[in-house]
């Protein structure tokens, strides 16, 4: 007998992201993560037999390292001994920042959960993604340390709208840290972000040097007026935020002018996640 779960990924933005140091094939982060309305549909099928796993996407995408299987692979690891068919309707872009793959993945691991019964461990949650426990736990804020794994709900004083714009460039995360440890990054403090909302991304100086072109996402929300821009994850996007609704409006309004024929990929967050309370 097949049964069938659905689970949404969403996609997530980092305001604020420290590198600490490397841990056990780990680099450690103290990153603020915010839940973005944007979100991959994750259909999983569980049937008895032999195991075998697939995953179908709907824009038709293969992937070498497919973040999904691996997840699949490391619950079989857990002594989930059964037989998935995975169906992800694709909404998140990949290689913006966003966390495309393991949103997808940690949707996939929260219903094989319903279909098992199972939960999984911190070490999975470590071995899928730095972001995945975050975009699984359902919270909309958090602060996390760790490879991600350590979680810290998030309530933030004022409510935050975000737009988010990036270049047809895509990142490739391997390459971006691979350049951190190398060039090193400008430095931040998140806690200072959490109280005073100034946001950084220490690894911006190392995807500038990787890929160039991504600050004309940069340079199209500081043109829309927007103060408080950074890059999120380890880009190509980048952030701009805003605490009021109509500052936000009249920015956001000022980047659909900016990125009309220029090959930019934008989106109007909102603020409805992160409504502003006392922390």
């Amino acid at each position: 007998m097949e049964l069938t779960a659905t689970r949404f990924g969403y996609a997530k933005v980092n305001p604020a992201l420290r590198i600490t140091g490397i841990g056990e094939g780990y680099h450690l982060l103290d990153t603020v993560l915010l839940r973005a309305p944007l979100y991959d549909a994750v259909t999983v099928s569980v049937s008895d037999g032999a195991v075998s796993n697939r995953v179908e996407y709907s824009d038709g995408s293969v992937y070498a390292d497919d973040n999904v299987l691996k997840a699949l692979r490391l619950l079989s690891d857990e002594g989930v001994k059964r037989s998935f068919s995975v169906k992800v309707t694709k909404n998140i872009p990949e290689g913006k920042g966003l966390g495309a793959s393991s949103a997808a993945a940690a949707a996939a691991v929260r219903a094989v959960e319903d279909l098992t019964g199972r939960s999984f461990t911190d070490e999975t949650w470590l071995r899928i993604g730095a972001d995945a426990k975050f975009q699984a736990s359902g919270m909309p804020a958090a602060r996390a340390y760790g490879a991600g794994e350590k979680l810290t709900e998030w309530l933030p004083k004022r409510r935050i709208y975000v737009a988010f714009a990036a270049t047809d460039i895509r990142s490739d995360t391997a390459k971006i840290f691979a350049a951190y440890d190398v060039l090193g990054g400008a430095g931040g403090d998140t806690g200072k972000f959490v109280r005073d909302f100034v946001p950084f991304n220490e690894l911006e100086v190392a995807a500038v040097a990787v890929n160039p072109g991504i600050t004309a996402a940069r340079r199209a929300l500081t043109g829309a007026g927007y103060e408080y821009v950074t890059m999120t994850g380890s880009g190509s996007g980048y952030i701009g935020l805003s605490f009021d609704p109509e500052t936000h409006a009249r920015r956001f309004a000022a980047l659909e002018k900016l990125a009309r024929g220029k090959r930019l990929e934008i989106y109007d967050f909102q603020g409805s996640a992160y409504d502003g309370q006392e922390s």
